[in-house]
């Protein structure tokens, strides 16, 4: 489409002149005889150029040139001037038109002036439109930051403050006037050296820093908060400051404190009554209060088994917790396997026996010891084989083995990708190996990573007679996590689990 240009001049032989010249070089031209048609035309279309005659009756071009510029349109004026006024034409162009021409003037001339300035003009449109995107984009981005719930500070290569948000300048307690040029570390008045605050790590690395926590001495008990910061670079890639973000974890300190002191009221408030529980139960049980005979006993063994599962519900509850919030301690010793086993699978002889399930062992010769914590590794062996014995029917079978894997890189595959990273999984060493078989009703493929989430348990389960809370299995990927080992479950819906746990033996 060809560009239209408008051409304002009172005498017609000159008008007349500029249009065949300008139309034999491909524009398309429009006429106004004065300064007012001029302004009707502008009113009804658009034009990437107005010619613009400065000496015209009516009103002269200095006049339509003020009314153009009224308009905001970023309209494109070229000045045509005789000689002697071109110092009208300078101030026409300090008022905003593009270029002027005195007349005479050549075709090349006025066609060179011409593309020239319409060049000249489009790029402007497309600078002040770029303009206007990214002035939208940083009141946008402004509104983000200052609405921000966390603190925001950029420094600059020498660690001076250079901005921070509305949030940061109500907990520092001073305005962001004052923070701009102070060192960062004079700003927050952190609990913790200067050069580990995040954003000054940041520029000693040029890495992200992150979740770095520290307290703000800003009051008595000072503000805890959560920090992470991240490079900024210039246009050239280079290093120009560092930005940080910072977060206020008091509320979350103090969840953490009722969560705690929940915890604490389990162990007490609710394992002390089971305690008096049992008590009274071994008082009639063992005919102290009166003969019992032996149909009553078989309910108060019953009895006491419930609150044991109920103290076992409790301890795992506790353990779950202690393991999550990094309270939990355990005491590596060398253990030898087959004690640990033969010990675990006396407390469920009676159990299966009562249950009509086989339950054996398959313990490897001469195993070598493992560094373990007792108490935890019966605890997760007893999960086990007490889910093994809860999804076994009647004259199932329940297997226990041990041996050792020379050479565990054969397993990375069988263990699912979801459970543990890439990375972290081994790609090599020896191991010891342990797995509890049952021909129960199996796990669906879709469930066999989820399952040891907490609170969860695979949907045929949850539909059974036999539910539990889904904590069992997530206190025993701690325990393995604890002792750098792996937990998977290898099953079918119909074909029974084999829950496979790999212990380091470097």
């Amino acid at each position: 489409m060809k560009d239209k240009i408008l051409i304002v001049d009172d005498e017609p032989d000159i008008a007349l002149i500029l249009k065949l010249q300008l139309e034999d070089a491909g524009f398309t031209t429009v006429r106004a005889r004065d300064g007012i048609v001029a302004l009707e035309c502008l009113a009804r279309e658009k034009f990437e150029l107005i010619l613009l005659d400065i000496k015209m009756p009516r009103m002269d071009g200095m006049q339509v040139l003020n009314k153009i510029m009224e308009r905001n349109d970023n309209d494109a004026v070229i000045m045509m001037t005789a000689h002697g006024s071109e110092d009208i034409a300078v101030d026409a162009m300090k008022k905003g038109a593009i270029d002027y021409i005195a007349k005479p003037f050549s075709t090349e001339e006025i066609v060179k002036k011409v593309e020239h300035a319409i060049r000249f003009n489009r790029t402007r449109r497309e600078n002040l439109v770029l303009q206007q995107t990214l002035e939208e984009e940083r009141k946008k981005m402004e509104a983000i930051l200052e609405g921000m719930a966390d603190l925001l500070i950029v420094v600059d290569l020498r660690g001076e403050v250079v901005t921070v948000n509305r949030k940061a300048e109500r907990v520092l307690g001073a305005s962001r006037d004052m923070l701009v040029g102070m060192r960062v570390e004079e700003a927050l008045k952190a609990d913790i050296p200067p050069e580990q605050l995040p954003c000054r790590v940041v520029l000693q690395t040029t890495a992200p820093c992150l979740d770095v926590a520290y307290s703000f001495l800003v009051t008595e008990k000072g503000i805890p908060v959560l920090a992470s910061a991240t490079p900024l670079f210039n246009s050239a890639g280079q290093l120009a400051g560092a930005v940080e973000i910072i977060r206020d974890i008091s509320k979350l300190k103090a969840l953490e404190q009722e969560k705690e002191d929940f915890v604490g009221m389990l162990s007490h408030d609710l394992k002390t009554p089971i305690t008096s529980i049992v008590g009274a139960l071994d008082l009639v049980r063992e005919g102290r209060l009166g003969k019992v005979n032996e149909e009553q006993k078989d309910y108060l063994e019953m009895a006491v088994e419930s609150c044991g599962e109920m103290v076992g519900l409790i301890d795992t509850l506790l353990d779950v917790y202690r393991f999550e919030a990094g309270k939990m301690v355990l005491a590596f010793r060398q253990e030898e396997p087959q004690a640990l086993v033969q010990r675990t699978l006396i407390k469920f002889r009676s159990v299966t026996k009562r249950t009509g399930l086989k339950l054996y062992a398959t313990i490897a010769d001469d195993l070598p010891s493992i560094p373990v914590d007792r108490y935890k590794f019966s605890r997760l062996l007893n999960n086990l084989l007490s889910n093994a014995v809860k999804f076994t029917s009647e004259g199932g079978e329940i297997e226990l083995k041990a041996e050792v894997v020379d050479d565990v890189a054969a397993f990375r595959e069988r263990i699912p990708e979801l459970l543990y990273p890439a990375a972290a999984l081994p790609e090599g060493g020896a191991y010891l190996m342990f797995s509890v078989r049952d021909s129960g009703s199996g796990i669906p493929a879709e469930d066999l990573v989820n399952i040891f989430d907490r609170y969860t348990q695979a949907k045929n389960r949850r539909l059974g007679k036999s539910q539990g809370t889904g904590l069992g299995l997530t206190f025993c990927r701690k325990v393995m996590d604890a002792h750098r080992g792996f937990i998977w479950a290898e099953s079918g819906k119909g074909k029974g689990s084999t829950f496979f746990l790999l212990f380091p033996l470097e």
